[in-house]
């Protein structure tokens, strides 16, 4: 039986289930100095699930015959910090997510198991029996005498004694007769002369060194700097300050193909233990990561979206790179914003963040113009670079060649000839779209959602980019059996192959999804692109994120109208950002770059400002237009949705949610309604729209419908989430 004055404490654990609360345990004598954010095993069910300590609490909530007792406590210090442990409630709490499952998305997959969170280094040391020991008696065992007389010299780690050869069986015949010991090696920590490896010849503008200095405060920055301004020197330099003052340093990046590329910036920079943390890691790399950031040997991490969660027990400063990209929202289970969790743990952790962009959000801005963030900018190019000029070409009445046309073919060979590169965007990988028969009108789509299926040339797949459904490709129509099905629109494989087609000489690299799955395929390619010889790129938006390419004069655009015509609201937020990043990968050096739009749109007044005026202007203009219709960033959005392997449950369902209105009249719920697309992997969808001008009541109003939700009687049959401030309405 537990001690009694340990028994007044009741243990408040979170595990990982759905349920949207914590639960009560009796701790154990051993519980007496157990802190909040360690892991505790316990019984759950029929199961034994790993939790996490989040508090204590006196009173029991239900009957205190029916609190079961702990079984085991995994650690003897927290694994989340008090400002880990503080983010990780807040999260739960704004994005109404079960805690346990926020804390469990917070740690490696290996701690969430129970494994040790610290394995210390250990180091074989010599004994006071092992110092005086007559070295005479181990002459008939000379591996044991050798190894002994090495660690009366010094302590060895396990790595060293590997290096020369000894066998586990001779350190354990040491350890048995008492003459060494294993003890733990702390992690040495680095002299401060040590952190810069070379600053590359490069010295700061007026305008950076302004930004720099600006950053030196815990506040939010927002540094918003055109392609090519340096924001990446600022980022640097800001980070040299901190590791100088002995603290660590957090970069986010929106990609893991990002990745490489910025850590290779840093590496050339900083002579300082740097890790990177994504999803791309094996289980093991992810705790190393993990571990190393915790101990406080990582100086500086890099990582995507869940790298937010990242222990530094020294922390100084908070990076979040191309701070508008929708790769920092998760879009499916705990649907958080990494760039929003950053802002709120600068806070909590009182450091600097700097969201940099050349192309900010709209919501960033906003939060500018009230006063939340400080505003930052880099309008000009470093030295030397000059900002690309941009030119509509408007294809009607154009001639065509794979969907290129005759002018835009001659601009490309110019570049070339000049010894030049070019890149050539198009959103889409694959070859075709659309897979069509002339005679009936079959289009040939996807069976579990109601799309159309891509048309894959190189894979000779029928490929559903929704839910990845592959067919092979059908030699005749499906309704008619007619033979003549045609590929109708244009893929990077289309655009690739057309252009192999007309520059036969020349090489040309299609950079998507498809092409870069291969580890290390992306890096190949820049290295080849790196040389400075003439060729052609042919990518998605993965073009669009952070690349240099110092040799790249010319960017074409194909096909990027449909943003200026979509229903989504956001759409032309993110059609203007994604020709401005793409752009800005023409002429970032000494070269005058050209960017040349393929439109049907010339004359588009959005489109027309976005290129003569720059993305400040462009910006507030839609700014302008949301707080008229009272969009995000002037209200606040949260979508309950629900899906379902038959057709109308998943309406059902939010049809009993929605049943009873809502207690406070300023918000509005709108639906439910079916998505655009419907039907997805096989499932039904439908969604319901909550909005207020008041974010805290839209919470409030929030709370009551998911209480609604858990007395559905078909809650059962149907997955749900709340999706707070969702980056499409889709």
């Amino acid at each position: 039986m537990p001690d009694s004055q340990f028994t007044n404490r009741l243990l408040d654990v979170a595990v990982p289930t759905p349920l949207r609360k914590t639960f009560q345990y009796l701790p154990t004598e051993a519980c007496a100095n157990l802190k909040p954010g360690c892991r505790i095993r316990v019984p759950f069910g029929q199961q034994k699930l790993v939790g996490i300590l989040v508090g204590f609490s006196e009173t029991p909530t239900v009957d205190q015959s029916k609190l079961r007792s702990i079984i085991e406590i995994i650690d003897q210090e927290p694994v989340l910090s008090a400002a880990l442990l503080r983010l990780c409630i807040w999260a739960s709490n704004y994005y109404h997510h079960p805690i346990g499952d926020v804390l469990v998305n917070a740690l490696p997959v290996s701690l969430r198991k129970g494994v040790p969170a610290h394995n210390p280094q250990q180091e074989l040391t010599i004994t006071r029996m092992g110092n005086t020991v007559d070295l005479d008696k181990l002459g008939r065992a000379p591996k044991q005498l050798a190894l002994l007389q090495l660690v009366r010299q010094s302590a060895l780690g396990k790595d060293e004694i590997r290096d020369r050869n000894f066998q586990p069986h001779i350190i354990s015949a040491l350890l048995k007769k008492k003459f060494v010991t294993w003890q733990r090696r702390d992690p040495e920590p680095q002299s401060l002369h040590q952190v810069i490896r070379s600053y590359n010849q490069i010295s700061p503008s007026h305008r950076q060194n302004r930004a720099i200095e600006l950053i030196k405060s815990p506040g939010t920055y927002l540094l918003h700097g055109i392609t090519g301004s340096g924001k990446t020197e600022v980022y640097l330099r800001a980070i040299e300050r901190v590791l100088n003052d002995n603290k660590q340093a957090l970069v986010l990046v929106p990609e893991i193909g990002l990745t490489p590329q910025a850590l290779t910036r840093f590496t050339d920079r900083f002579a300082v233990e740097i890790e990177v943390v994504h999803s791309g890691l094996t289980p093991k790399e992810r705790l190393t990561a993990w571990q190393n950031a915790a101990n406080g040997t990582a100086r500086i991490i890099i990582g995507t979206r869940s790298a937010v969660f990242t222990p530094l027990p020294n922390p100084g400063l908070l990076v979040v790179d191309e701070e508008h990209d929708g790769s920092f929202k998760q879009q499916d289970g705990f649907r958080y914003s990494a760039r929003d969790l950053a802002v709120m743990r600068g806070q909590l952790e009182k450091i600097p963040v700097v969201l940099g962009s050349a192309t900010p959000a709209l919501e960033s801005l906003h939060n500018c113009k009230l006063g939340k963030y400080k505003l930052i900018t880099l309008p000009e190019r470093t030295a030397g670079a000059k900002k690309e000029s941009y030119r509509l070409l408007n294809m009607r009445n154009r001639e065509l060649q794979g969907g290129i046309s005759t002018e835009l073919i001659k601009q490309i060979r110019a570049e070339l000839g000049q010894g030049n590169q070019v890149l050539v965007f198009i959103n889409r990988r694959g070859f075709a779209p659309v897979l069509y028969c002339p005679d009936c009108h079959w289009i040939a789509k996807c069976s579990r959602c109601d799309a159309r299926l891509t048309y894959h040339l190189e894979q000779r797949s029928l490929i559903c980019h929704h839910c990845g459904t592959h067919t092979s490709i059908f030699d005749n129509c499906r309704q008619c059996q007619s033979f003549q099905l045609l590929p109708l629109g244009m893929g990077t494989e289309r655009v690739e192959e057309t252009l192999s087609s007309i520059f036969p000489t020349v090489p040309v690299y299609r950079i998507d999804r498809d092409t870069t799955r291969r580890k290390g395929a992306l890096a190949d390619v820049v290295h080849k692109v790196g040389t400075g010889k003439p060729a052609i790129l042919v990518g998605t938006q993965m073009l669009a994120k952070g690349h240099h390419f110092p040799d790249v004069t010319l960017v074409a655009m194909l096909d990027i109208d449909a943003g200026f015509f979509s229903s989504d609201y956001k759409a032309m937020e993110r059609s203007g950002q994604l020709i401005l990043q793409v752009g800005g990968r023409a002429g970032r050096e000494a070269k005058q770059g050209k960017v040349i739009l393929q439109t049907h749109l010339a004359d588009q007044p959005m489109l027309q400002q976005l290129i003569k005026e720059g993305y400040s202007v462009f910006a507030d203009t839609i700014l302008a237009e949301r707080k008229l219709n009272g969009l995000p960033p002037f209200s606040f959005h949260c979508l309950f949705r629900a899906e379902s392997p038959q057709k109308h449950t998943a309406m059902q369902f939010l049809e009993d949610v929605s049943r009873e209105p809502l207690s406070n009249p300023s918000v509005e719920m709108l639906g439910p309604i079916a998505p655009v697309m419907e039907k997805r992997a096989g499932r039904f969808r439908a969604q319901l729209l909550f909005s207020s001008r008041s974010r805290i009541l839209l919470h409030q109003s929030v709370d009551e419908k998911i209480k609604a939700a858990q007395l559905s009687r078909l809650l059962n049959r149907v997955r749900w989430s709340v999706d707070v401030d969702p980056a499409d309405l889709a």
